[in-house]
């Protein structure tokens, strides 16, 4: 299973069907002719060949590789003209080498490749200024669409009153269970309540040491590839 991701320069369009309908004739007979060329299109692919690299084999490396029945399926013609591809084994492509132009870009992608991979192709279109259109959605992304940015919110004054309460409460239950005057209900009762205490203030405690600059929340976080565009 694979999805495909397709780039192009322009025409520059936002809706998924028009995107749809300028592909027909791509679909139908590989005729990209409905769009305009531009250096950018080998720039992404020069970009995502250096990042996860192939290499096109030779006809006799690519011939050595095939079975006896694959070899059986071709003509002794066609077999001295096939060439293949050799890609490392965790390589995200589904479909090598790119079906590419000087107007057209397509990505076929293994469903189980990285989401690093739709990032960086994301980021480059949009680096490139080029569209990007997914047909498994179908959903167009333009270089003009806003960048959904994750920050860390700061706690409200709701927040802490609403943590202290319940670390209080626990260390309350904790309290408790060590007054219980029978040995062998008291222990257990200090060890279970003891355990949500510890769990309730370890919140807490590292809230109060955002709060005083101790710890940062956005420590070892990696940058999306919107952060470092490749390009």
């Amino acid at each position: 299973m694979s999805m495909t991701l397709i780039l192009w320069k322009a025409p520059v369009v936002d809706d998924p069907d028009e995107a749809k309908r300028l592909l027909e004739p791509w679909y139908e007979t590989e005729d990209d002719s409905a769009f305009e060329p531009s250096d950018d299109i080998a720039k992404v692919a020069d970009e995502l060949r250096r990042r996860w690299p192939y290499r096109f084999l030779t006809n006799e490396e690519t011939v050595a590789r095939m079975s006896e029945e694959e070899r059986a399926q071709y003509s002794p013609e066609a077999l001295k003209e096939i060439r293949g591809v050799d890609e490392p084994e965790n390589s995200p492509w589904a479909d090598l080498p790119f079906w590419q132009s000087d107007r057209l870009l397509v990505l076929d992608i293994r469903w189980s490749g990285d989401d690093e991979v739709a990032a960086v192709i994301t980021a480059l279109a949009r680096t490139c200024d080029l569209v990007l259109y997914d047909p498994q959605g179908p959903e167009v992304y333009l270089s003009t669409d806003p960048i959904e940015e994750l920050t860390q919110d700061k706690a409200t004054a709701r927040d802490w009153l609403g943590m202290i309460a319940i670390s209080a409460f626990l260390c309350g239950l904790a309290y408790a269970a060590w007054l219980i005057p029978i040995w062998w209900l008291k222990w257990p009762a200090v060890i279970v309540a003891g355990f949500f205490a510890i769990a309730g203030l370890i919140p807490l405690i590292g809230m109060i040491a955002a709060a005083l600059g101790f710890l940062d929340l956005d420590e070892g976080r990696k940058p999306c590839a919107d952060e470092q565009p490749p390009l």
